[in-house]
């Protein structure tokens, strides 16, 4: 049977027409063919603020993504909004990291994209930059104008690292469309993966359940490039021990 996936979904306002004021989930369909090609299946959370419903979602899955998207809330590490920040939503804050938390509670394999590298780092009490410019100089452009399969910027990979493992290689090309990232690192976790300018692109958390995070999102670059989508395999790989 294939790994039943359960992917956090992004939210957003009507704005026209009949759907004017309404909120709605969505999710980008990426995910879903990035999964599917790696051999799972998948399903989507909406969030809920119902914390017994939590354990119900983790019950039925394999596994966890925690998709990319909006800005995290900073009252969920500690800090006061910035100029820099964006549009939060603080519902689908509390849902994702508390989901998280109990992912990781139940031993459930978590990879964490983009804005889920992020809340896996604030679930394990980490903090994050509201916006890249806050690190100081000749920090890089971390959201590219090109289209989302095109490689961007180069990170170096930790040797003996996870990633390291799937991608064969210290350094890698990635694609990048984020203006967060990670500060200071939550408990138990590892970098193994930075940017030039030092930015955090991807850890994984110390233990046996794997949990780990790509600042990237590899799900728009699988279909042209065979490393992304190993990301993937190696994931579902997990899920389905």
């Amino acid at each position: 049977m294939k790994p039943l996936i359960g992917i956090t979904t992004n939210f957003m306002m009507g704005e026209m027409g009949h759907s004017a004021g309404q909120e709605r989930y969505f999710l980008e369909e990426d995910y879903v063919r990035a999964i599917e090609k790696s051999g799972g299946t998948c399903i989507l959370f909406p969030h809920t603020s119902d914390v017994e419903n939590f354990a119900k979602y983790l019950e039925m899955v394999d596994g966890v993504v925690l998709s990319g998207g909006i800005d995290i809330n900073p009252m969920f590490y500690g800090d006061e909004p910035l100029e820099k920040t964006g549009y939060f939503n603080t519902k689908k804050d509390f849902f994702d990291v508390e989901l998280t938390k109990k992912a990781m509670h139940s031993h459930v394999p978590i990879l964490g994209i983009s804005r889920g590298i992020q809340v896996i780092n604030v679930a394990l009490g980490g903090t994050l930059y509201q916006d890249v410019c806050y690190k100081g100089e000749n920090v890089l452009k971390h959201f590219q104008e090109s289209k989302r399969s095109d490689k961007s910027h180069c990170i170096t990979i930790a040797p003996g690292s996870w990633l390291h493992s799937i991608m064969g290689e210290e350094k890698v090309f990635v694609n990048s469309f984020h203006h967060q990232a990670i500060k200071d690192l939550g408990k138990g976790l590892k970098v193994v993966a930075q940017s030039a300018d030092g930015i955090i692109e991807a850890v994984e958390l110390e233990g046996e359940t794997f949990v780990a995070g790509v600042q990237w999102n590899p799900e728009c670059m699988a279909e042209e490039h065979k490393e992304h989508l190993a990301l993937f395999e190696s994931f579902i790989k997990a899920c389905s021990e």
